[in-house]
């Protein structure tokens, strides 16, 4: 997961370096999975809470992101909690890049998405009677969407995120989030439902544009969690 590659990053006007690590291949991704363990596990927990309240009506956006006094038009009807959740997953491939640096946020993404699939999975077939019954399970080709739009989005965020990080705090988590965001949710709606009969242009930009409210919402949390996940040695970025 780990890349030879000494990288430069300028950091208070002294410029850092990784140098390359003499840990051999094999230990060096047992060190680099147990690193991402726990951010992998709470990430598929953060889509299972998403999905455990994808019912529940997220009505901030009623009379703003649609004509006021027609209920009938809310975006409430369909627009969860869930979908308002969703966003925490670019937060926490945010603060691991930010500690770790490109390499291990990718290592995350895919890791972290491997875990989820596997917990849907283990659900949908029941591998353990102590796991949750499965309902209301997507089709096929909206789950595939979704995962392929949000790993591709975050992919690009993480990228986005690398090189924007610096002295200005907020400027590579928000221009992080709002790419992934925008990336995941132009890239799912259209290979989810086109050629359906659903009216999915119209969820597309709202759903967007609750991902892109979230992404500064979300600029709070970031900002108390930067004094204990600070970079490491090597990695620019206040």
């Amino acid at each position: 997961m780990t890349s030879r590659v000494s990288r430069a990053a300028a950091e208070g006007g002294i410029i850092v370096s990784h140098a390359p690590t003499r840990m051999p291949w094999v230990g060096r991704q047992l060190r680099d999975l147990a690193l991402l363990t726990a951010p992998a596990i709470i990430t598929a927990l953060t889509l299972l809470i998403a999905w455990e309240l994808r019912n529940t009506p997220f009505p901030l956006f009623d009379g703003l992101l649609s004509p006021p006094r027609h209920p009938e038009l809310y975006p409430s009807r369909w627009l969860s909690v869930g979908h308002a959740i969703v966003p925490v997953v670019f937060l926490i491939a945010n603060l691991v890049n930010r500690r770790y640096g490109e390499d291990l946020a990718i290592g995350h993404i895919y890791l972290s998405w491997s875990a989820a699939i596997g917990a849907a999975i283990a659900v949908l077939y029941q591998m353990h009677p102590l796991l949750p019954a499965a309902a209301d399970v997507p089709p096929l080709r909206v789950a595939a969407a979704f995962v392929g739009a949000m790993v591709i989005g975050q992919l690009a965020g993480t990228y986005v995120f690398d090189r924007t990080r610096g002295v200005v705090w907020w400027k590579a988590p928000v221009y992080s989030a709002l790419t992934a965001s925008f990336v995941a949710m132009f890239l799912f709606y259209p290979a989810a439902y086109a050629f359906t009969n659903e009216s999915w242009a119209h969820r597309m930009a709202i759903d967007t544009g609750t991902k892109a409210f979230m992404s500064f919402a979300l600029l709070l949390p970031y900002l108390l969690l930067r004094p204990v996940v600070r970079p490491t040695a090597g990695l620019g970025g206040y």
